[in-house]
């Protein structure tokens, strides 16, 4: 009788928070057809919701910010949500199964789902977790109160940390004590400056800052590509120059990354204008930390163990470097020989990267040549290989050495050569 009583009242619940009282900053959330499927699979008709959004998409959604990952809590162990949703023939990858993980795939979104947990031991790195039942249990194990509120697919907010009132306010707050919660994690501390220059409107509690400063070598613990990829994160913040700002902060990101010696250049990125600004991605942020024109990146790409990819734009811009200070450099012409003799992303980055180092430069100049360089059709070399053959070459090394010859001496020539001078270049071979 009490559970027929108990099942009423959560529907009537149900039913008048729908209509009255979800909040509609969650309803981004609510709203995703897949996430809407996936809960009514692990959810049971007329009980309480075994499954929540949780952490940085409730966060992100309840400030309107661009959603990208989504991170699903439930009560269910994993065993039991991968044969409710195998069932449903959705696809799932055991991403971190030991620690309760699974990845659901459904029409290409991915939804990260974590059974509650509660912490048994941790070295820093890696934590020993026992499933539980309890939400606050899996709640005060978490790193802030900002990453600690719940949403159900109704829009039902569960926040037994007050994280929603931290976040209006500004405050970046460790859930317990900071000296617990870093140890448990070092790359907390990371972490904690994203936060900070992203939602606080207070200075830096002074306990935080002691924590931190205390178990700062604790980093050294903490994979490169895990420290890497949250240094990514903080790149792409639009007040990343307040890292550095702060005398505080400065001191520390500065002991973690030795290498970020030009900080300075981020003053001239944080006074452009939305619309360039929103040009550079977080390795381009990275290159004006770091790059000059020695070849120090290779150590910073070689300890975070970057892709080629990365590599070779900061060697881009490195090679380069001297050439964006000439005035030369920033003619059409030449910025037309550099698309064709590299690519158009490696002339994008030059450009934008002397924006910010060289302030002889004027910003609107730079904005018409990025436009160019967007709008330049890459030139073809005119002469192939079939050419000279008719011409009587044949192939091999001769060959390729004259239509080098030749291709060099069309660039030179703003990529325009005269008949004459191609039949000059191959009366030798015509006459032996």
């Amino acid at each position: 009788m009490f559970k027929k009583i108990k099942n009423i009242i959560l529907k009537t619940d149900r039913f008048l928070y729908k209509k009255f009282g979800s909040d509609k900053s969650t309803k981004f959330l609510e709203n995703i057809k897949e996430a809407q499927i996936i809960f009514s699979h692990l959810n049971e008709i007329g009980k309480e919701s075994k499954v929540r959004f949780v952490g940085g998409c409730v966060r992100k959604a309840i400030c309107s910010e661009n959603i990208d990952d989504i991170d699903l809590a439930t009560s269910l162990e994993p065993d039991e949500v991968k044969k409710k949703l195998h069932k449903e023939d959705i696809k799932v990858i055991d991403t971190g199964i030991s620690h309760g993980t699974i990845t659901a795939i459904l029409n290409k979104k991915k939804f990260e789902i974590t059974t509650l947990r509660k912490d048994i031991s941790t070295d820093g790195r890696h934590a020993n977790v026992e499933f539980t039942s309890n939400w606050e249990q899996d709640a005060s194990r978490r790193d802030f109160t900002i990453n600690a509120i719940y949403v159900d697919i109704e829009g039902r907010i569960f926040d037994p940390l007050n994280g929603i009132s931290d976040l209006q306010n500004g405050i970046i707050k460790f859930i317990g004590s900071p000296d617990e919660r870093i140890q448990e994690d070092y790359l907390r501390i990371l972490r904690y400056f994203r936060f900070f220059i992203q939602y606080s409107k207070t200075d830096h509690d002074q306990n935080i800052i002691r924590s931190i400063k205390q178990y700062i070598n604790g980093i050294n613990k903490i994979s490169n590509e895990r420290i890497f990829n949250e240094l990514e994160k903080i790149m792409m913040l639009k007040n990343v120059y307040s890292l550095f700002s702060h005398e505080l902060s400065k001191e520390i990101i500065l002991n973690i990354f030795p290498q970020f010696k030009y900080y300075e250049r981020l003053k001239m990125f944080d006074s452009l204008n939305i619309k360039l600004r929103d040009k550079y991605d977080s390795y381009l942020i990275l290159a004006l930390l770091i790059l000059d024109q020695t070849n120090n990146y290779e150590y910073f790409c070689h300890k975070y163990k970057t892709s080629n990819s990365i590599k070779n734009r900061f060697e881009n811009i490195s090679v380069n470097f001297e050439n964006l200070k000439s005035k030369k450099f920033y003619l059409e012409e030449n910025i037309k020989k550099l698309i064709y003799l590299s690519n158009k992303d490696y002339a994008r980055d030059l450009l934008l990267f002397s924006i910010c180092t060289n302030n002889k430069i004027k910003t609107l100049n730079i904005e018409k040549l990025i436009d160019y360089v967007a709008n330049c059709e890459i030139p073809k070399f005119p002469i192939s290989g079939d050419y000279l053959k008719k011409h009587g070459y044949v192939t091999g090394q001769a060959l390729g050495k004259k239509l080098k010859s030749l291709e060099a001496k069309w660039i030179e020539n703003d990529f325009i050569i005269e008949k004459k001078t191609i039949e000059k270049s191959l009366e030798k071979v015509s006459k032996d």
